[in-house]
């Protein structure tokens, strides 16, 4: 069992309990968490926002798209050296080893990139594909590590909120890109991304420690199996994927939804190009097609990430508890169904423009915090190996079957957009078949083995008596509630014994856990108090006392188990109340 359940929550943890459950000292390693995501992201949507305008001056949407394509070939040869450095560290007592060294290597490759713009050397085509590998190594990385601090039950808990921080760091990069791509030219946009990844690097040692002991994983790693030969080496993040059915299914699922991501891209990039022409050909002044495109993206991230952390903070957490992880991985499916159909029979930029900002929110929010918690079960090598594969390789491939889509709909049978519209809607059909049949073998093979177990009480509270017209205030004791789930929290509640709200003169915070009792000046009488404690998905457990008070000068107790009996008279200088509470005279 999980140790003490009533220690004291700090206001930044309170704060946090708006939006999920938070089990006392967590709030440091969230704070930690939410400062690392909110940095990488920042600085990740520094460059995106380079990239994509870059890419769109000196090419077109189709070479978007098979610069995108080409994302997945980088990776073959990529994956092979990330699982030669993951067998080298995994050992080393640290659980950032990866991350950093994953991240120092980025941020080598960034200042190589920002030198090669101020000697006004054309990178549109390799900066595209290399920060393609950046995004889904670096911030694969990133929740890799989370994955690997956190217990499962911690992980389903914290995930939605520290997803918080990539939402607002996303909508700072994206705001603050805007504004400077014109002022400080895109080689200091560079600088600025690096200094802000090196932030993150250092903070993660400090993540390490600042976790709470009942929040920690505790992950018992298999022996690793021998490699064979080069072949065998070269194919280790593959074989990690393959000899896992779980594992298999989540990387059909990311590659098919990829594939459908960056159709909608293409789709969306279609529109824009069109949209920049018009503009610039009615506008007047200045104007170019570079800054249209640029001031798109950065109004068009803002919104998006602005919608992303309103269904994080108020939705993902909620449908977490309500449907699992069964409900929460076909939200994003049933959107891409939504906006696809809408597109396909009203096809205009206005319509396209809104549309591609939920879907995004949505894929961003939803999408990637269950695709994230998706790996929390399984062992650290799957975590970092088999999730940074699929995450990778497995994702990118999607983007290679779309640059081969796209190929073969606008430059071989010269289909227009709205071709492209009505597949990715057959797509998103299969993609939502899909993700039900994931949600199924979840939670079948993985929540047969994590079965949640409701909490115990394990100390029976004692009655209470207070003299009339004075005040007690006391704690629940510690350890009265227990949850026999590593990682899991707990949420109260206090109503009478019929279930109505409780009487006036009785007050309970449910933070800390403390009743304050104050009854009427005249008269005597009782009240029976339930106290209610729920974990994170819904089971609970009841445990009640009376209350009772009157004129007698010498409170007395009950405990359940053993009957009425008074307790020792108080020695001198002792105050007249329970062994957990203090009654003194009413304010």
């Amino acid at each position: 069992m999980q140790g003490p359940v009533f220690s004291r929550v700090t206001l930044f943890e309170r704060f946090l309990t708006l939006f999920t459950s938070v089990r006392p000292g967590e709030g440091r390693s969230i704070f930690v968490m939410l400062a690392q995501i909110f940095l990488l992201l920042f600085g990740y949507y520094l460059i995106r926002l380079v990239r994509e305008t870059l890419i769109l001056v000196e090419g077109s949407p189709e070479i978007r798209a098979y610069s995108t394509g080409a994302i997945a070939v980088t990776l073959i040869f990529v994956l092979p050296l990330y699982k030669l450095l993951f067998d080298y560290l995994k050992n080393r007592g640290n659980k950032s080893a990866v991350l950093r060294w994953v991240g120092g290597f980025f941020i080598s490759n960034l200042l190589f990139f920002a030198l090669l713009v101020w000697l006004e050397i054309p990178i549109a085509v390799p900066f595209y594909i290399w920060v393609g590998v950046f995004n889904v190594m670096v911030i694969a990385q990133f929740w890799a590590f989370a994955a690997d601090l956190f217990n499962i039950r911690t992980g389903q808990r914290l995930f939605a909120v520290i997803m918080m921080g990539a939402a607002l760091g996303a909508m700072a990069g994206s705001q603050v890109g805007g504004r400077l791509f014109s002022q400080i030219g895109v080689a200091n946009l560079m600088l600025l991304s690096a200094a802000l990844l090196t932030c993150v690097l250092f903070i993660s040692r400090y993540a390490e420690r600042v976790v709470p002991e009942g929040s920690r994983s505790v992950t018992s790693e298999p022996p690793a199996e021998p490699q064979a030969n080069v072949v065998a080496q070269i194919l280790g993040g593959f074989r990690v994927v393959a000899r896992s059915g779980y594992l298999v299914r989540i990387a059909l699922f990311v590659m098919l939804l990829n594939l459908v991501n960056t159709n909608g891209g293409y789709i969306l990039v279609t529109f824009l190009a069109e949209y920049a022409r018009e503009t610039v050909a009615a506008g007047v002044g200045t104007i170019t097609t570079g800054d249209v495109i640029s001031r798109f993206w950065g109004n068009y991230w803002t919104w998006f990430t602005a919608l992303q952390i309103v269904i994080q903070l108020f939705l993902v957490s909620r449908i977490f508890r309500w449907f699992g992880v069964r409900g929460a991985i076909l939200v994003l499916p049933a959107v891409m169904i939504l906006n696809y159909g809408l597109i396909l029979f009203v096809p205009v930029f206005a319509v396209v423009r809104v549309m591609m900002i939920i879907e995004s929110a949505t894929s961003m929010s939803m999408g990637n915090t269950t695709n994230h918690t998706l790996y929390l079960p399984v062992t650290r090598e799957e975590k970092y190996v088999g999730k940074t594969t699929i995450d990778t390789f497995m994702a990118r491939f999607g983007d290679l079957l779309s640059a081969a889509l796209v190929m073969l709909a606008a430059q071989f049978l010269g289909l227009e957009v709205g071709w492209m519209v009505a597949i990715n809607l057959c797509l998103a059909l299969a993609l939502f078949a899909l993700g039900n049949a994931i949600g199924k073998y979840h939670r079948s093979e993985i929540r047969h083995n994590l079965e949640n177990l409701p909490p115990v009480v394990s100390k029976h509270l004692p009655d209470v008596y207070v003299p009339a017209g004075q005040m007690l205030v006391f704690s629940i004791p510690d350890q009265t509630f227990m949850d026999p789930d590593p990682g899991d929290t707990l949420s109260y509640e206090a109503h009478t014994a019929g279930g109505a709200p409780l009487a006036s003169w009785i007050r309970f915070d449910r933070h800390n856990q403390t009743f304050t009792l104050q009854p009427p000046a005249t008269g005597t009488g009782s009240a029976p108090v339930v106290l209610t404690a729920t974990d994170f998905e819904g089971l609970s457990v009841q445990a009640g006392f009376r209350v009772d008070y009157g004129a007698e000068p010498v409170p007395r107790f009950i405990e359940p188990e053993a009957g009425r009996r008074d307790p020792p008279a108080p020695g001198p200088g002792d105050d007249a109340g329970t062994p957990t509470g203090t009654a003194r005279p009413p304010e």
